[in-house]
């Protein structure tokens, strides 16, 4: 009886070993998914559009913007300032089709790093002409920027404006591509 027993002793210890061993292997999997997950949520590399469905829906109405914005005829002109120096700023100029600076009565600049796209910065744009305007140390650190104006004429004109802009240091400050 006594072999039985440590017979049955021994059985019972491997069983609880395997177990163990496969409670153990699926809860390194669970916390792999949990740490993944983490990793994920917290990446302010990764941008998730706010309100996308609304944006959908209204697809249509902002591409409408876009083409009305287009055919004001304006042109814009965005660029570094502060030469190679970090943080750099902004220079803005807005002109018409007769080569006559624009007068505007309310707008949002907003920009934002491609590598932390969740970081958008928005900046009030006050009423006046937009020639020379310029914003300091708004990008501090160099790469690709998206800039984006959203600016309104005192008569009820929309002027839409999106461009990618290269940041960098020693001189190597250019424009992206450019559109309304």
């Amino acid at each position: 009886m006594s072999e039985w027993t440590e017979t049955q002793q021994a059985s019972r210890r491997a069983a609880w070993r395997w177990g163990a061993l496969v409670v153990g292997l699926l809860g390194l999997q669970v916390a792999g998914g949990v740490i993944a997950i983490m990793l994920a949520s917290g990446d302010q590399s990764v941008a998730i559009v706010p309100s996308y469905h609304e944006k959908a829906l209204n697809w249509d109405a902002e591409m409408a913007a876009q083409a009305a914005s287009a055919a004001l005829g304006w042109q814009c002109n965005v660029s570094q300032t502060d030469g190679e120096a970090m943080p750099a700023g902004l220079r803005i100029h807005i002109i018409d089709r007769q080569g006559v600076p624009v007068s505007v009565d309310s707008g949002e600049l907003s920009l934002y790093r491609h590598v932390r796209a969740a970081d958008v910065r928005k900046v009030a744009i006050p009423s006046g002409q937009i020639i020379g305007m310029e914003i300091p140390a708004c990008m501090e650190a160099p790469g690709r920027w998206q800039v984006m104006l959203d600016l309104k004429s005192a008569n009820g004109d929309r002027f839409l404006h999106s461009q990618e802009l290269f940041v960098g240091r020693e001189g190597s400050a250019g424009t992206g591509s450019a559109g309304t």
